[in-house]
């Protein structure tokens, strides 16, 4: 290796990620139909118009002259071409042209250039190439492709390929040549077959070219020959100055002497390249087959990358120029029956989550380095890495769970397996039974279950409605092929149909998903006791009797069951129903209560309901009146002289109230040959008390004596007697 490649050139460390700007047109300028030619265009168009070439070959050698202007195609590449006729660089850049200035849609061919930019050459200028095909072309001491020189351009989209070196030797890039210090983006290209016979860089020479972003690119069969002792970086080649940012790039099938995929030297004082997420495979050089590092490259850092080289191969070597080793974290460097990381750097094979295995790619002879499930290094990197790329090559999210441990971690290489979670409840909906407001359910299990190929990690559980939830699920997730339980309970807040739903939301780190169960449940409110009335009152009613029984309808007003435990009184009342021990809401019974006039006067008691409504027990006062009467006369005695009669008064009075019903008189005990008269013979003592006129009338024929009459009063059951002592002479 030449140390004569060591000087230092301003550099600059590009911190943001380039966002073209929107340039609106102002004209379009139609070649042929305007311009005769493309140049003829650009010479005719003022900043912010648009050269738009139809279809054909233009054979020209065009200078954008410094104008924010876009040149494209109506076509396409394949059908729009610009043919250099090797004169000169087809397409130039230098005078200070900004990134307003595109080149877009073109293939760019036969370009020959004396010095740099067979292609495309860009001197302290940052154009946009975009989208164009860059083949056939020739350089002489660099870029046979595309040379830029003290410039940022954005370099995205294109296919550069089959370019090369002629006319002298040394120099480097058979695709692309980036030198002088500034911020190139070499993003989403195509770089294959290109060659650099006399020197370094086969796809990329970055020569003291400042901090350079490559990323998310294709670079492959690309050749750097012809050097001794050994040409370096068949893919890329980095000297001097160039702190470049190498991301998520697939570099395979590249020769060179040294690096067949990669080679540094890093010059004292400077960091160096930082890589992450590459896929570089299938390279060839004797010495470090994807990798070769070299110079003051301490600092120099290696994330997430795979690095397989071909069996018996190193697949990495450090040289010991300067004595240091870049560091390695989270890196796969393998060679079948060869050896990862070899040289200076052979000591972090296992250190800081490096492994050295096969990374089973899916078919790696057919150029798909995707990953298999199995692979050793998904979910092996470190998401701890500034500049890592939110999607992987392919534009899938970037940090994925690929191992199923719920734990979404970086993949190494160039790709993120992406695996899918299908979560699903075991149904659709629960349906609770009907259910008394502020009361909780007997609890309902659905099972939420995970049939795909990774975990479904969650974000959130979310329940609506009157309803909660408990699980049996992991915080971080489902994994595919298992399950958890979710157990529902339904608490009314209100009356009538209540809704609501269970969601369960999270993603398998590609797709969203919230799989949900539909609740339903009725609330109901409380029973709730009303009686038909308050009170009930009997009588006033002959002692000893039974009243006329009197009905208590009990409605449950409430929407909830009525649970009844007892109705009773006591006495002297009594009761029957047909109230059930479970009364439906809005229905009634009745309660039938009679009276049983066992004391005269006033007795009271209730009815007493037993249930599980409130206020229970409800009551219903209840009265009863039992009435009586007396039977008093006066005199008391008389003495009577045969054939005559004598006169009383005989009264009859209520007791315990008033006594409306008939009294019926008569006497016994009369000596014979009298006679016993009332006047009137039925009385109704109501509330004051009533007289009869009694007549005991004698003959002349009754027998002398002293005689004891009995005078009774009869109301239906009840009687009552009285004495008269009778003297006849």
């Amino acid at each position: 290796m030449s140390h004569s490649k060591f000087f230092a050139r301003a550099a600059a460390v590009w911190a943001a990620f380039f966002v073209l700007p929107a340039l609106v047109a102002q004209n379009v300028i139609n070649v042929p139909a305007d311009q005769p030619s493309i140049q003829a265009g650009i010479q005719a168009a003022a900043n912010g118009d648009t050269v738009l070439v139809a279809p054909g070959t233009y054979p020209e050698n065009i200078n954008f002259l410094g104008k924010s202007i876009t040149v494209a195609s109506s076509g396409g590449p394949a059908v729009t071409i610009i043919d250099g006729g090797r004169a000169g660089s087809v397409v130039t850049f230098k005078t200070g042209e900004s990134a307003s200035a595109v080149l877009k849609g073109f293939t760019i061919q036969n370009g020959s250039a004396q010095f740099e930019g067979g292609g495309i050459l860009i001197q302290s200028a940052s154009p946009t190439i975009t989208g164009n095909t860059i083949q056939n072309n020739f350089a002489c001491s660099g870029g046979g492709g595309i040379a830029s020189s003290f410039g940022s351009p954005v370099i995205q989209g294109n296919t550069i390929q089959n370019n090369t070196q002629a006319g002298c030797s040394g120099g480097g890039g058979g695709g692309l040549e980036i030198g002088g210090a500034g911020f190139a983006k070499i993003i989403g290209n195509v770089i294959i077959n290109n060659e650099w016979p006399s020197g370094d860089g086969g796809g990329i020479e970055l020569f003291a070219a400042g901090s350079p972003t490559i990323r998310n690119n294709v670079i492959s069969g690309n050749i750097a020959t012809g050097v001794s002792p050994a040409a370096q970086g068949g893919g890329i080649a980095m000297f001097n100055s160039s702190d470049a940012l190498v991301v998520e790039n697939l570099i395979s099938n590249n020769s060179a002497g040294q690096g067949g995929g990669i080679s540094f030297l890093v010059p004292s004082g400077n960091r160096g390249p930082i890589l992450i997420n590459n896929t570089i495979v299938g390279d060839s050089a004797p010495q470090g087959s994807e990798v070769f590092a070299d110079g003051f490259d301490s600092q120099v850092q290696f994330f997430n990358n795979l690095m397989i080289g071909p069996s018996e191969a190193n697949a990495v070597f450090c040289g010991s120029f300067a004595g240091q080793s870049p560091t390695f974290a989270t890196n796969d460097a393998f060679s079948a029956n060869g050896t990862g990381l070899s040289g200076t750097c052979a000591g972090q094979s296992a250190q800081n989550g490096n492994i050295s295995a096969d990374p089973l790619f899916v078919n790696s002879a057919a150029g798909d380095f995707h990953l298999q499930p199995a692979s050793p290094a998904v979910d092996a990197g470190t998401n701890s890495v500034a500049n890592l790329p939110q999607t992987d090559y392919a534009g899938n999210p970037r940090i994925l769970d690929g191992n199923n441990d719920c734990v979404s971690t970086v993949d190494i290489g160039a790709y993120e397996l992406a695996l899918v979670a299908q979560p699903a409840f075991s149904a659709s909906s629960l349906s609770f039974s009907s259910q008394l407001i502020g009361t909780s359910s007997a609890p309902q299990s659905v099972t939420l279950a995970n049939t795909g190929t990774t975990c479904f990690q969650f974000s959130g559980t979310q329940i609506t409605g009157d309803f909660s939830e408990s699980n049996t699920c992991a915080a971080a997730g489902l994994p595919a092929g298992s399950s958890c339980a979710y157990s529902v309970t339904f608490t009314p807040s209100a009356a009538g149909t209540r809704s609501g739903a269970l969601t369960v939301s999270g993603t398998d780190g590609v797709t969203s998903s919230s799989p949900s169960v539909s609740l339903s449940g009725t609330g109901l409110t409380p029973p709730n006791v009303s009686l038909s009335a308050a009170s009930l009152t009997f009588g006033p009613q002959p002692a000893g009797t039974i009243s006329a029984a009197q009905a208590v309808l009990l409605t449950n007003t409430g929407q909830a069951p009525l649970n009844i435990s007892g109705i009773s009184t006591g006495a002297p009342f009594s009761q029957t129903n047909n109230c059930p021990a479970s009364l439906a809401g809005g229905a009634t019974c009745s309660i039938s209560v009679t009276y049983t006039a066992s004391v005269v006067g006033t007795q009271t008691g209730s009815l007493s309901i037993s249930d599980d409504a409130a206020g229970s027990p409800q009551t219903a006062a209840l009265s009863g009146a039992a009435v009586d009467f007396s039977v008093s006369v006066g005199p008391d005695s008389a003495t009577v002289r045969r054939g005559h009669s004598s006169a009383f008064t005989v009264i009859v009075n209520p007791l315990g109230g008033a006594f409306s019903q008939d009294v019926a008189l008569s006497c016994s005990g009369l000596p014979g040959i009298a006679s016993c008269d009332f006047s009137p013979s039925v009385v109704t003592p109501g509330t004051g008390g009533t007289q009869s006129a009694l007549t005991i009338g004698t003959h002349f024929h009754t027998p002398r004596g002293t005689f004891v009459i009995s005078v009774n009063g009869q109301s239906g059951s009840l009687q009552h007697s009285t004495t008269i002592t009778l003297t006849v002479r």
